[in-house]
């Protein structure tokens, strides 16, 4: 019987490896790196807002200006600028009206975003005032300094880290980078991931038609489609099907391997006789690191080295495949490009709970008692509904077998129940990772 590790000694294996194989680092422009890892610090250069300005339409006043206003008793201020002469005289252009300053019991009109004029402390919303003629204006509500006003630094301040090296940038990050004006960040290189599937029982069903006795490949689609929903970090290369012939799969590793950064090998992790992912590896002068996980389901997963490039041998049932991708392959790809949180202070159980970083994560309630064994952690697909009190109820998909793929299209997520429970109660609190799109 092959020796089972746990899964956090499984990780911390593959954490610790993956930091020998981070890839490169590559500069793009600031608007084409969405999804893309980060590889620097970013911060900012200048103040955001880079001045006072305008929260609203309005007119800029001086706040004490307005104090004891009413509707019964308006207070009353003049355009600054008009004094001694016609609306307007002595004052210039409307592109340059920023350099004309408020004085005491003035005002001027303003717009969102607009810098405050000199003198202003205070933004008088429309609704209470009202122009007249001759360049005054009636103010019925007193409004205190500082409101309606954003300041200078008030968002960003010169010299804030903004963005730390590792992070997967999103949409407003984007946001950011634009703001103050970083028009190229470096960001890590894509990880080319290979992908074989293993088999004399299974076909290509994008190639061929469907052959009586076989069934479809469906494993290297699954993953190539969960590696597509990273697509600005990955990507994945399909190389078909190999049959159960150790000198054909041989050949087709080394080639994989002359293309890609690492290597998922599906089928054949097993100890059956036709069973060749370790001899492969063995072959080509690899060595392993672990074979064995205790996870349910996806126990034969392995992984190794092979002409200095990271290998896992994966199982052939396809939701043990998937479990093993999620619980072991996505934190090491993860620690590949920088993005974990890991550390060499890291601690056992942040290593043990690797697979939860970057997951979109969902508290619920276990809807019924969810079985287990202490010593093995299992992978649970669950499907979430809405309890009466407003609350997530995670009820496990019943047909559940390792082979079965439609339950992972039944389930929104997945829990892990950790290899020190036995089980988890019903009523239980969960987290639910949901899956990945």
């Amino acid at each position: 019987m092959r020796k089972l590790i746990s899964l956090g000694e499984a990780l911390a294996i593959l954490l610790r490896t993956a930091r020998n194989f981070t890839v490169g680092v590559e500069r793009v422009d600031f608007d084409a790196s969405l999804g893309r890892v980060l590889a620097e610090d970013i911060r900012s250069p200048s103040d955001i807002p880079p001045f006072d300005r305008a929260a609203m339409d309005g007119f800029a006043v001086r706040g004490e200006d307005t104090f004891g206003a009413s509707p019964e008793n308006p207070v009353v201020l003049r355009k600054a600028g008009t004094a001694g002469g016609k609306e307007g005289e002595g004052r210039k252009e409307e592109s340059s009206e920023e350099s004309v300053s408020v004085q005491a019991g003035e005002y001027l009109p303003i717009q969102t975003g607009m810098r405050m004029p000199a003198g202003s402390n205070a933004v008088l919303m429309l609704e209470y005032a009202r122009e007249r003629s001759k360049g005054e204006l009636e103010v019925f509500k007193p409004v205190p300094p500082g409101k309606n006003v954003s300041f200078k630094g008030e968002d960003i301040r010169e010299g804030e880290l903004l963005l730390k090296s590792g992070k997967i940038l999103n949409a407003y990050d984007i946001g950011v980078l634009a703001s103050i004006s970083k028009t190229s960040v470096k960001v890590r290189k894509r990880v080319k991931v290979g992908i074989i599937a293993t088999g004399d029982e299974i076909f290509d069903p994008k190639t061929q038609a469907k052959v009586e006795g076989k069934i479809a490949d469906s494993n290297s689609f699954v993953l190539s489609a969960l590696l597509s929903s990273a697509a600005e970090i990955a990507e994945p290369i399909r190389f078909g099907i190999v049959k159960d012939d150790l000198g054909e799969i041989k050949d087709a590793v080394s080639h994989a391997l002359r293309r890609c950064d690492v290597l998922l090998l599906t089928g054949g992790s097993s100890v059956g006789e036709r069973d060749f992912s370790e001899a492969v590896v063995k072959e080509l002068g690899g060595e392993i690191l672990f074979h064995g996980v205790a996870i349910r389901p996806g126990e034969p997963v392995g992984f190794g080295i092979v002409c200095e490039k990271p290998v896992f041998l994966l199982p052939g049932f396809p939701v043990a495949t998937i479990s093993a991708f999620e619980l072991l392959v996505r934190p090491f790809l993860w620690e590949m490009l920088g993005v974990s949180y890991s550390s060499d202070s890291q601690t056992a159980e942040q290593t043990k709970r690797a697979w939860l970083h970057g997951r979109c994560v969902v508290t619920a309630v276990a809807a019924r008692k969810i079985p287990s064994a202490v010593g093995r952690t299992d992978f649970v697909r669950v499907k979430l509904r809405k309890t009466e009190e407003g609350f997530f109820a995670a009820e496990p998909v019943r047909v559940s077998g390792s082979g079965i793929l439609s339950s992972m299209t039944k389930s929104d997520g997945f829990v892990v129940v950790e290899d020190e429970k036995e089980g988890i109660a019903k009523g239980e609190r969960v987290l639910v990772c949901l899956h990945s799109f």
